[in-house]
């Protein structure tokens, strides 16, 4: 495994901003990922970092020490059911699947995720169907026994809903793979829905950016709300800046630091709470000290 120090973490992320770690370890297989997660210091538990596309990383950085696990295996099972590394790209598992004629995971096109990050922040898919519907096991380490869960943890045991999963609630799980139940698939249709879903997503939302920054409120768009209620499409400070094309998207620019996203973001909470006594709540996650 890689172990470096006092390593910027900003090119490790989708909108490349974020200061350094004390200590960032890079683990390429399961065994390395349990390794470095052994002989993590109980007393600060290590930060996992997956593609880094949902989360903001303060300028300041993060103390201790950050893992970005990079193991990407993928085992095919009896049944149509595919075992896979939660370091695994989420678009290299869709592209591999529909080439082993299997379906379920095209809609989830587009989407800058690991596997990993995929079952935490449970996401929803093109059709709107949450991450979950897919999984049967999830092989996982708890940090605070420091040693992999067995029996090994079902799916349909843990509660899940809109953005959320049961791992959110329990920062000492850490996934180390799952176990998908998927369907037997037309390649050639598979490979055109996502070809047409990426099409459709890239007209608005940037890869330059966290994703969607704000959870939408029950029956509406935080992107609607953002643009027509608060009128706030293209506002901007320093060099973060509400996308043009879609509301819900922040984008850097150019140089634009953590706070400068974070200013943005809490202009936008304020605004909506003041103007329509709306909590509008992250999608997206912070770490380090914002203070």
């Amino acid at each position: 495994m890689e172990i470096m120090k006092n390593h910027p973490l900003s090119a490790l992320t989708t909108v490349k901003i974020g200061g350094p770690a004390d200590t960032l370890i890079i683990t390429s297989s399961t065994a390395e990922f349990i390794e470095a997660l052994s002989q993590s210091d109980p007393k600060r538990p290590p930060t996992i970092l997956g593609n880094g596309s949902n989360i903001l990383i303060s300028d300041a950085g993060i103390r201790g020490t950050v893992i970005k696990n990079i193991s990407s295996n993928i085992e095919y099972l009896p049944n149509n059911k595919v075992k896979v590394d939660s370091g695994t790209q989420l678009n290299i598992l869709i592209q591999d699947t529909i080439a082993h004629y299997l379906s379920d995971l095209e809609e989830f096109a587009y989407i800058p995720s690991t596997i990993g990050g995929a079952i935490y922040g449970n996401i929803h898919g093109f059709n709107k169907s949450n991450f979950n519907k897919i999984l049967l096991e999830i092989d996982v380490f708890d940090l605070s026994e420091k040693k992999v869960i067995t029996p090994i943890i079902q799916a349909s045991q843990l509660n899940w809903d809109y953005d959320f999963s049961q791992f959110q609630l329990h920062p000492n799980w850490v996934i180390l793979s799952a176990t998908l139940q998927l369907s037997p698939g037309d390649s050639k249709l598979s490979k055109k829905l996502v070809s047409d879903i990426i099409a459709h997503k890239s007209q608005t939302q940037s890869l330059n950016s966290l994703g969607s920054v704000f959870k939408n409120p029950p029956g509406d768009s935080a992107g609607r709300i953002i643009d027509q209620e608060l009128e706030l499409k293209g506002f901007q400070i320093g060099n973060a800046q509400i996308s043009l094309l879609h509301a819900n998207f922040i984008l850097n620019l150019g140089n634009a630091t953590a706070s400068d996203y974070k200013a943005v973001i809490d202009t936008v909470q304020e605004r909506a709470k003041s103007k329509l006594n709306l909590v509008l709540e992250p999608e997206i996650k912070f770490l380090g000290d914002f203070s």
